[in-house]
């Protein structure tokens, strides 16, 4: 998976088990690497890189600490999805799954294309925006 491949080549060794090596998820000063990009798409990332490594970058050098990102469990939903949207790569739907999973926000619900066209086709639900 790829955050299997984001731990095995950016994250710091853990523990050897069972002739395995297991590594941490990659700090945020590693994905924002100047490398970065080119070394994930070589490893499959495909377009998701170049997002990965901005996203990276952006937390990195605007918001600076992990408490920025914390904080937003401070505000409100519509709040917290509005900052999530200015980091590149990250659209509304991605924006409604950290809210739900990482920002306590249970009012979230995310709602990819398929589950849409299947509200719209089969309930006839209209909404706005994609999620």
């Amino acid at each position: 998976s790829m955050v299997e491949k984001l731990s095995d080549f950016f994250g710091d060794f853990v523990i050897k088990f069972d002739g395995r090596e297991y590594r941490d998820f990659p700090s945020i000063e590693k994905l924002a690497g100047d490398d970065v990009e080119n070394r994930l798409r070589k490893l499959g990332f495909g377009y998701r890189a170049k997002y990965i490594n901005q996203a990276a970058k952006k937390l990195l050098n605007e918001c600076r600490t992990a408490d920025w990102l914390f904080g937003l469990r401070q505000v409100t939903r519509d709040e917290a999805r509005r900052e999530l949207l200015r980091i590149p790569g990250i659209g509304p739907k991605v924006a409604d799954c950290v809210c739900l999973m990482s920002l306590n926000k249970t009012d979230s619900v995310p709602v990819d294309t398929h589950v849409r066209q299947v509200a719209e086709r089969w309930y006839g639900l209209k909404g706005k925006g994609k999620t």
